[in-house]
């Protein structure tokens, strides 16, 4: 990937990422949103590439990091747009079924991602938490 954004964050907060990817592309596969989980899993790939260093046909390869390594993936910017996305449906959602101590998680991580693109200059949508909480 050539042009893109590292964001540092704990490999836990990563791990939290490509669970929230991994619902998305499920859910958007299912209902019709083809680019959606297209792009959902393109971010998941970024990662097992980048963090695990997975190697189709390489036995071995592809171990994540602990929890607390500090990882830096690299995406691009519409990766990370929907990065920011993903991390608020699923908080808000985990919030209806009440795992509001997850949902707390998730939307923390989207606010400080959409904090780094704003740094760089790239405003995201805001989120919609009428809903949520």
């Amino acid at each position: 990937m050539s042009v893109g954004l590292i964001i540092r964050m704990s490999m836990r907060q990563w791990g939290l990422i490509d669970g929230c990817m991994d619902n998305d592309a499920s859910v958007e596969t299912v209902n019709g949103n083809g680019r959606r989980a297209d792009l959902a899993r393109s971010i998941r790939r970024a990662g097992w590439d980048q963090i695990a260093h997975w190697t189709p046909g390489v036995p071995g390869s592809g171990r994540w990091p602990s929890p607390g390594v500090v990882v830096r993936p690299k995406l691009t910017i519409a990766q990370w747009l929907l990065t920011v996305d993903v991390l608020e449906r699923w908080a808000a959602t985990g919030d209806r079924v009440g795992r509001h101590d997850r949902a707390a998680e998730e939307r923390g991580l989207a606010d400080l991602i959409a904090s780094r693109l704003q740094a760089h200059g790239i405003r995201p949508p805001e989120p919609d938490r009428r809903g949520a909480g």
